[in-house]
């Protein structure tokens, strides 16, 4: 027994010598770096239904993944799509933990986003999927691969005399930063803004009165968006604090049954984390019992050793002499006894 413990604790020195071996080779991990992609001023603004749109694509093995960016005056839109050049399908890249790490306009944090990141449900560095900002100032849906900021004015003018506007985001864990510039957006914008013409008075000659032609009807403002109510798929209390709950829109029955699987999935992995923790403290008591019954019968062992060979060793004592296998129990001899190992 005493051997096999000698063996359990060297498997689990090895043990963790790889672990610590693996962690340095993960630590230097390549393709864990950030992915840097740069969609220049050779990919122009141009407008779209009001909106200032500008789209870059990256090429990812037999697809190709879209980075739509839509602004009017109300909103910014960032759209993670798949291959989808349009930008207008929903639900085109599925992912389960989008996070915003960052937007900034020549290399400094919007204002409004460190807002919204100080004044979301669990304020922290990054702006993470699901995550509740007060007033909805900012979206992260994630699943469909949309981010949303709804404007206000100081944000409207940064955007407007920007050189480059940044997103650092992790649609899987991996930061990836979308640098845009932003040469033709102020022009773009202009255009949208631009107020409609008077209408022209035409002046004819009295002696051929015409009536006059009636003024065009300006056009009407656009509409703001009426906001969509969203419900959320919670877990149960125990695992509150561990499975964040998942938005959905109330009225959109697939969408509750996707949130609700998604938080069950969650759960039973953290069941699973559980069950695996109570097995693990049970082994390692079953080990340590051992351990202790072992050292017990080794003590035991040594003791009755002893004896025998202490009864032995009197024997010689009497006659004045101590041989080689006497050595070790000196001390318990009579008085005057020396060791006679080798002569």
């Amino acid at each position: 027994m005493g051997f096999a413990v000698n063996k359990l604790i060297f498997a689990g020195v090895v043990g963790v010598l790889l672990a610590v071996s693996n962690a340095s080779v993960a630590g230097n991990n390549p393709f864990k770096k950030t992915k840097n992609y740069i969609f220049g001023s050779n990919i122009a603004w141009y407008e779209h239904n009001s909106e200032a749109v500008k789209s870059g694509s990256v090429k990812d093995g037999s697809n190709i993944n879209y980075y739509h960016v839509n602004i009017d005056n109300d909103r910014l839109l960032l759209r993670l799509g798949k291959n989808d050049p349009s930008g207008e399908l929903e639900n085109t890249r599925l992912l389960t933990g989008l996070s915003i790490v960052d937007i900034k306009a020549d290399g400094i944090r919007l204002p409004l986003f460190e807002w919204c990141l100080e004044n979301q449900q669990n304020p922290g560095l990054k702006l993470k999927q699901n995550a509740l900002v007060v007033n909805g100032t900012c979206i992260n849906e994630g699943g469909g691969g949309d981010f949303i900021m709804n404007l206000d004015n100081e944000t409207r003018h940064i955007l407007r005399i920007a050189n480059v506007l940044e997103f650092v985001v992790e649609p899987y864990g991996r930061a990836v930063k979308l640098n845009y510039s932003m040469s033709g957006y102020a022009a773009v914008m202009e255009k949208i803004n631009k107020p409609a013409p008077k209408p022209v008075v035409v002046v004819v000659p009295k002696a051929k009165p015409e009536p006059k032609p009636k003024p065009k009807s300006k056009p009407k403002p656009k509409s703001k968006p009426k906001p969509v109510k969203m419900c959320y798929a919670r877990a149960p209390v125990e695992f509150k604090s561990r499975v964040p709950a998942v938005s959905y829109p109330c009225n959109d029955k697939a969408k509750k049954a996707s949130a609700e699987s998604r938080v069950s999935v969650g759960v039973n992995q953290e069941k699973q984390k559980q069950q695996k923790k109570a097995l693990s403290e049970n082994e390692q008591r079953e080990i340590r019992q051992r351990a202790r019954e072992d050292k017990k019968r080794e003590a035991e062992w040594d003791t009755k050793q002893s004896s025998l060979w202490i009864s032995r060793c009197k024997k010689h004592w009497a006659k004045n002499q101590s041989p080689c296998y006497c050595e070790k129990y000196l001390s318990q001899a009579p008085a005057g006894i020396k060791n006679t190992c080798g002569k």
